[in-house]
């Protein structure tokens, strides 16, 4: 695998890393289960790859293992959907009442529809963010609350006590429901783990935005738009993908200029060892060529072309072998200059023969303007200019000898 090719690999690699970054990172802020054990293994993986990052800045030796990673990232965020399994000493994620159960016997139900329900929004601090909440044709209706911070007491038994502002309340926790006590009235919250990962950051904000103590003229309510929402996953997603194309532009400009480069390099080696040979080994190199011109073996060869009849395999080894006898440096600076393909590398082959163009058409079973069009080709890839099918057919006579 030669320096060009590596340099291409890796530069892929970096983009489809860098996408990976982007679905992973997404998956894992707007899904729905997002539990303490799944950001715990985030956290632990994360961490692995900057020591990764830090361990081997200058060595390939664990650059195997990032994508590996990077997939493990995707495939946590995008478990199948299970109800998450509850740390009783953390409230986190967001609970709307449900049912109200008071001293009579009377019961009430709540819902997000019409006026809406309470809903009581926990970190993983135990801060308390309360709100009142609806759903409206176009997404959420909130009417701020309170925040404040509460504490959880084991009191045994599977009972806990819930302390909100120093006013202790019995508590007791499900997987999917907390029941707080009031007064005596039995207050039923419903986990809703979509509104959390959804709308749980916005909706901290505009409680944290509002001014601190009770003000009871104060009935602003704010609405969370799914269109906004959508609009801001799409521009997300236009970014990212801007970003990848980008990573691509910059990567296929880089492994481009290192290849003109490289090229121009070896274009001056060729030359170099061109003009630096001495008269005598010149003349024995011209020797040699019009000896080979005028055998027996290249009169052979011609007729054999002549024919315009497809080379086997082993027809084009004696090509290859004859013209290392006559050129010796003839096929290494042609390989070294740009990956061929075959039909090109032959091309070029007959063109040192001095096979004439109607003969190459016929062997290699191509039209006249195709093999003029490649020819072409070849001379702008190598030189980066403009250039005749002749240019190129001089370039390649002058080169080898």
């Amino acid at each position: 695998m030669d320096n060009n090719t590596l340099l291409t690999l890796v530069c892929i690699l970096i983009a489809v890393i860098a996408l990976l970054v982007c679905i992973s990172l997404f998956f894992i802020y707007t899904l729905e289960e997002k539990n303490a054990h799944q950001r715990h293994v985030i956290d632990v993986l994360l961490s692995t790859i900057k020591k990764l990052k830090v361990q081997n800045d200058n060595s390939m030796k664990h650059t195997h293992l990032i994508p590996s990673l990077l997939l493990a990232l995707t495939l946590i965020s995008c478990t199948h959907r299970q109800q998450p399994v509850r740390d009783r000493s953390d409230l986190a994620g967001a609970w709307v009442l449900r049912h109200v159960e008071y001293p009579s016997g009377t019961e009430e139900g709540y819902s997000m529809q019409g006026d809406g329900t309470s809903c009581l929004i926990y970190d993983h601090e135990n801060r308390l963010y309360a709100c009142n909440i609806s759903t409206t044709p176009t997404g959420l209706l909130v009417k701020p609350t309170a925040a404040t911070t509460v504490t959880l007491v084991d009191k045994g038994g599977g009972e806990w006590l819930y302390l909100e502002d120093g006013d202790p309340h019995p508590l007791r926790v499900t997987d999917s429901t907390i029941t707080i006590q009031r007064m005596g009235i039995l207050y039923t919250y419903a986990s809703a783990d979509g509104l959390y990962s959804e709308w749980g950051d916005d909706i901290r904000d505009i409680i944290d935005s509002q001014p601190a103590g009770p003000d009871p003229a104060n009935d602003q309510k704010y609405v969370l738009s799914v269109r906004e929402r959508q609009l801001a996953n799409y521009i997300y997603w236009l970014v990212t993908l801007i970003a990848i194309v980008i990573i691509f532009a910059v990567a296929n400009h880089i492994v481009n200029r290192r290849r003109r480069q490289q090229l121009q390099l070896q274009l001056r080696q060729i030359q170099e060892v061109q003009e630096n040979r001495p008269p005598t080994v010149r003349q024995a190199a011209k020797s040699v060529e019009d000896a080979f011109l005028a055998s027996d073996e290249y009169a052979a060869l011609g007729r054999r072309m002549a024919t315009g009849s497809l080379m086997k395999a082993e027809e084009w080894q004696q090509v290859e072998h004859s013209l290392k006898t006559v050129y010796p440096g003839f096929t290494a600076q042609l390989q070294s200059l740009y990956p061929m393909s075959d039909v090109e590398y032959h091309t070029c082959l007959l063109i040192k023969l001095r096979i004439p163009t109607k003969d190459i058409v016929a062997v290699l079973a191509r039209e006249a303007n195709t093999i003029s069009s490649l020819r072409k080709r070849l001379y702008k890839k190598v030189f980066d200019r403009e250039g005749g099918a002749k240019d190129w057919d001089d370039f390649i006579l002058s080169i080898g000898t």
